[in-house]
Formats: structure tokens, sequence, C-alpha cells
């Protein structure tokens, strides 16, 4: 796993950007709102979403910060598009995944606004460039 809360490496970064390619293939359903007469709406995520949130807690994606305090950000980034997106560095990615995923604990529906809108695949794409930067400078230190 990682060694403090701020370190991630790249093998942790690979297992989140593996579900890239999945949720870039057109059509690619992220999970379905489910009806059923007496019960609350409710979204039920593909097993592939799932697996991604999971894999969110478990590489140590999800940082422990006051993301309640952090709205105006998180709504920056996440209105602003790709544009805003382009200059969001890793810790700021890491902010935004956790403030989407608690969010959803308290406001059901969120994730999946962020999946269908393509906001989290948005991020994953930003967080491929980081990566990317970030095995280079590796190469180049060896």
């Amino acid at each position: 796993m990682i060694s403090s809360p701020n370190e991630i490496s790249l093998s942790q970064l690979d297992a989140l950007l593996a579900f890239l390619p999945i949720f870039e293939r057109p059509g690619y359903s992220f999970g379905e709102w489910q009806t059923q007469p007496g019960v609350f709406p409710y979204w039920s995520a593909s097993p592939e979403t799932s697996a991604f949130i999971h894999a969110l807690h478990r590489e140590g994606f999800i940082t422990p910060f006051d993301w309640g305090a952090w709205p105006e950000e998180a709504r920056r980034y996440t209105e602003g598009g790709a544009t805003a997106l382009a200059t969001a560095d890793l810790t700021t990615l890491r902010k935004l995944m956790t403030s989407y995923v608690r969010a959803d604990r308290f406001t059901t529906g969120t994730l999946a606004s962020l999946f269908q809108s393509g906001q989290i695949t948005a991020v994953l794409r930003r967080l491929r460039q980081i990566r990317d930067a970030m095995g280079a400078q590796d190469q180049e230190g060896q």
C-alpha cells in the first residue's frame, strides 16, 4: 500500500487506470437506476464501476481531508470541464474523488451522475497524463 497518506505509487495509479479503457468503451453502462414498488429508487453500479470504487479505497486514492469545507473547489473542477481538470494535480484529483465518494454517501446518485456525465472518466484521463509524466521522471532518474 502507501507509506503515507500523501504518497501514491505508479502501481497504485495503474490499478485505477486499468478501468479507463472500460469506461471509455462506446455505450458502456456504469450502472442503472432501480425502481421497485415500496422501495426508494437506487442506483445499481455495474460490476466494473463497483470494482473501481473499491479500488479507490484499496489503492489509498481516497485521502483524509475536510472534504465538506472544499465544495467551491470541487465545483470549480467539476463544472469547469476538461479545461479546469487540465490544471489539476494529483493531490487535487485525490481530493475530487474523495469528495465525490463521500458526497455519494449523503446524496444518493452523486456518483451515478458523475459517471454518466463523463466527469469520472475525465478525471481518469487527467490522472493518466499525470501518471505518464511521473513515469517519464522515474526513467530520467535511472
